[in-house]
């Protein structure tokens, strides 16, 4: 009798030790459906909020307003000297600031010459729309901004129906008729060979154009009514794009010019901006109020990942990279600039001085400030938080980066050091029951 229970206390020990060790063999290699970052949980479903404290912000901002009042900044981009370069929707102009001397300079587009600025008269019970003896329905109104190797500033006009190119050097412009009647230009990137991309929102296109041969081609986006709207390039001069009404990604190989269509997790998300991290990744905003995400597909591993933004209803609106692949984006109802980490899967939010101020476009200098438009009529500024961008963060200093062979090294370690503790467990138990029954012989 007492052998049958030395037996049988045995297996029962075995049995745990090697159920134990299965378990840790199917999590560490066979969990493939595990997310990329630990901020989001079952794809587009109920999901964590992973915040930072908020800091008060500010010392940290650096405010200017532009010239013009009511000139309605739209986008932003920064080029290799540190001069600041944005669109004015209101004022049908191009904005520079030279962070040095604190100045603004404004230029406003050859085809708006005369028209005046989008302004509005206020009376104590009324507000009409400044026309000045012109239409303004059928000029200007620039959108997206891009910086070529070369320096020149490319620019789409919503209205205008051009893209246009302004060369610092000689501080002359240059506007280009879109083939398409009404397209709608809006969104603009440049490839590696200073080709110029730009999303046509009414024409459900993707445009390129040649700046050398100073030639158009147009490419129709298969769903229909998509209004695509940001636009990026990838490494490999592949474009991205977001469908804002048909809920999907894009993607135009330049090479051959097929376009692929990816459909996103949330429903209704409205997609807006888009950008490309270092290692191919495509991430995005998530505007409307039932998604208030940031959203990130993998081309690699060909899946999407989703992390919520901390604070509801913020409407995450531009977005861009840094160095460190966090992701800086601005909260355009929660007044904030955001920036997540996808190494630590941690969001932090810095509250802008300026009440109600509307951010929307979004950029980084060489130097890692980080630059946005406050794009509400009565605020009409450009602002930045110094450096924070060049700074690398604890993850990144510690290399908590996504990398798929270290993570299977320390999976390997870990499950070699398991194994060894629970077979010497095993190993031990045996002994000591072996030794008893010699005793009790």
């Amino acid at each position: 009798m007492q052998n049958l229970k030395l037996k049988f206390g045995n297996m029962f020990m075995g049995k745990i030790i090697l159920t134990f060790i299965f378990f840790i063999l199917q999590f560490s290699f066979f969990n493939d459906n595990a997310p990329l970052f630990a901020a989001t949980e079952d794809h587009g479903q109920e999901q964590k909020k992973v915040a930072a404290p908020a800091a008060k912000t500010d010392k940290l901002f650096n405010e200017f307003s532009i010239p013009t009042p009511y000139s309605q900044p739209f986008k932003i981009a920064v080029d290799k000297n540190g001069i600041v370069w944005f669109t004015e929707q209101g004022n049908d102009a191009l904005g520079r600031f030279d962070p040095k001397t604190a100045k603004f300079s404004e230029h406003p587009i050859p085809s708006a010459k005369g028209v005046g600025a989008r302004r509005w008269e206020f009376s104590e019970t009324e507000k009409k729309a400044f026309t000045g003896g012109f239409s303004v329905s059928s000029v200007g109104s620039l959108a997206g901004i891009a910086i070529d190797s070369k320096g020149n500033i490319w620019f789409a006009e919503m209205l205008g129906n051009k893209i246009g190119r302004f060369s610092p050097e000689k501080e002359e412009f240059s506007e280009h008729d879109i083939p398409t009647p009404n397209s709608g230009p809006y969104g603009i990137a440049i490839d590696s060979k200073d080709n110029v991309w730009f999303t046509e929102r009414n024409a459900n296109k993707i445009g390129r154009f040649n700046s050398s041969a100073s030639s158009f081609k147009e490419y129709s986006i298969p769903t229909s009514n998509s209004k695509p709207a940001g636009i990026a390039v990838d490494q490999k001069d592949n474009v991205w794009f977001t469908l804002s009404d048909t809920n999907k990604i894009g993607m135009l190989e330049s090479q051959t010019g097929k376009i692929s269509e990816y459909n996103i997790l949330t429903p209704s998300a409205n997609p807006y901006d888009i950008a490309v991290d270092s290692k191919g990744n495509v991430w995005f905003t998530e505007l409307s109020a039932s998604a208030n995400k940031l959203g990130m597909y993998s081309p690699q591993m060909k899946r999407f990942d989703e992390a919520v933004v901390p604070t509801s209803s913020s409407v995450p609106i531009g977005l861009v990279i840094d160095k460190y692949d966090r992701v800086w984006f601005t909260e355009n109802k929660g007044n904030k600039i955001g920036v997540f980490d996808p190494a630590s899967a941690i969001f932090r939010e810095y509250e802008i001085p300026t009440m109600q101020s509307r951010p929307i476009g979004i950029a980084i200098s060489l130097s890692g400030d980080i630059w946005y438009v406050e794009s509400d009529r009565e605020a009409s500024k450009i602002g930045y938080i110094a450096g924070l961008a060049s700074v690398p963060s604890k993850a990144s200093e510690g290399g908590m980066q996504s990398n798929p062979e270290k993570k299977f090294s320390a999976q390997f370690v870990i499950i070699i050091i398991i194994s060894v503790i629970a077979i010497t467990i095993l190993l031990s138990y045996l002994l000591m029951s072996f030794r008893k029954a010699n005793k009790k012989l």
